[in-house]
């Protein structure tokens, strides 16, 4: 076989994962993969919010579906967040169906289907959307601006409530400052005995206790904006108390350089990821095949097509499973991406 044999069977491979245009408006076959994946992810979940409304005991469908949010919530999402959960459990459950049903809908042979069907004259209508590399870093830009986002709006809301810091939380209580003595403390060994009642004990000193003091007043909306965004690049990095030494600082510079740095790579990881998985498996898929029209002139169909058809039934079960598994870690990645700027460790 001459080499331009060669090199035409490398471009049809490639024609596989390629995105290829269907209308003079634009559209491809991997926005069209797209749209019907958006369309799938509002058809399941009204499927199953108007099931859980009418059945209490989910069956077929429903508890397929079900059982796989309510994993998602429980052991992912509630594990990493916390109480923050059902605040991000939406996003992060429209994310993972869109990502598998993008992911699942590439694997149907509906291009090949199409070419039997009318001798070769459709063909590329279908394709698998995240195995392009514009679609994945649109999802991975879309995370990247609600993970910041997210921890800048809770840096926020604690300066305009302190009592949502995560080390205040549930353990305030109030410290003896103005004239007198508190009242109500005696006997009291441990800051968990407070109540928040002004009656039982919770250290108010003539109407001068934790509620009325400057530290725990919360800033107005303007100001709580701008020092929510300074508190949310401060955790960035390890930090020293204010007023430390020179290399302290030095050393936390640095240090929030390299998150900087860190927070830019991890949405090019989660795209990257995604893309190489998905682009890969087609490749080889498409790569099996095309050893079938070689098998024609090497006399060899026989031996090669068992090869091939086994290999096919391996590597699409092997697919189907990482459709599955790409879906779960790009959310899984961004759900700790997302815990770790609403809740950050300093």
């Amino acid at each position: 076989m001459d080499i331009t044999g060669i090199l035409a069977a490398g471009d049809n491979l490639m024609d596989h994962v390629l995105p290829h245009t269907l209308t003079s408006y634009g559209l491809t076959n991997h926005i069209l993969t797209m749209l019907l994946s958006a369309i799938l992810v509002i058809i399941v979940f009204t499927y199953v919010g108007a099931k859980a409304r009418t059945n209490l005991v989910p069956r077929g469908m429903h508890n397929l579906f079900e059982s796989i949010l309510s994993f998602l919530r429980t052991q992912v999402f509630r594990p990493a967040l916390g109480e923050n959960a059902d605040r991000f459990t939406p996003f992060l459950w429209t994310v993972f169906f869109f990502v598998l049903f993008n992911n699942l809908l590439g694997m149907i042979p509906v291009n090949e289907m199409l070419g039997l069907a009318t001798a070769g004259r459709v063909e590329h209508v279908w394709g698998t959307a995240t195995a392009n590399f514009s679609v994945t870093g649109a999802l991975a830009i879309i995370a990247f601006i609600t993970v910041h986002l997210s921890g800048i709006i809770q840096q926020v809301r604690i300066k305009m409530d302190p009592s949502l810091a995560p080390h205040h939380k549930g353990t305030d209580h109030a410290q003896p400052h103005g004239h007198g003595q508190m009242h109500g403390m005696e006997g009291i060994e441990d800051g968990r005995d407070v109540v928040v009642d002004h009656h039982v004990g919770d250290g108010h000193d003539h109407g001068h206790g934790v509620h009325h003091s400057k530290q725990f007043q919360g800033q107005p909306f303007p100001m709580a904006v701008v020092t929510g965004i300074g508190s949310y690049i401060w955790n960035f990095g390890s930090h020293p108390d204010m007023g430390g030494k020179f290399m302290d600082l030095l050393m936390f510079a640095f240090l929030l350089v390299l998150e900087l740095f860190g927070s830019l790579i991890k949405p090019f990881a989660l795209c990257i990821r995604l893309f190489a998985n998905m682009l890969a498996g087609h490749l080889v898929l498409a790569a099996l095949v095309g050893m079938v029209p070689f098998a024609l002139a090497w006399y060899a169909w026989g031996p090669i097509s068992v090869v091939v058809v086994g290999g096919c039934v391996a590597l699409s079960c092997l697919e189907l499973f990482v459709a599955f598994l790409q879906a779960y870690i790009f959310t899984f990645l961004t759900t700790l991406f997302i815990a770790s700027a609403v809740a950050p460790e300093h």
